[in-house]
């Protein structure tokens, strides 16, 4: 095999390496940036959850009259 074609093999090796990464970072960071929305929304939910919690009891003692 000639050096020319060497070269142009190892050049197209290492793009081949050098994307593969890329694409495997993007994939990380698309992950993490899900795991951090799910957070969020998680926590949003709780604290609505325990407001609608705390809403529903003062209306339960409203009407059994122990307000």
């Amino acid at each position: 095999m000639s050096m020319r074609k060497k070269l142009a093999r190892l050049g197209w090796r290492t793009w081949q390496v050098i994307h593969a990464d890329e694409r495997g970072l993007t994939t990380l960071e698309y992950i993490i940036g899900a795991a951090v929305i799910l957070v969020v929304l998680a926590a949003a939910v709780t604290v609505w959850n325990n407001g609608l919690a705390d809403k529903i009891n003062q209306l339960v003692s409203q009407l059994m009259g122990t307000s």
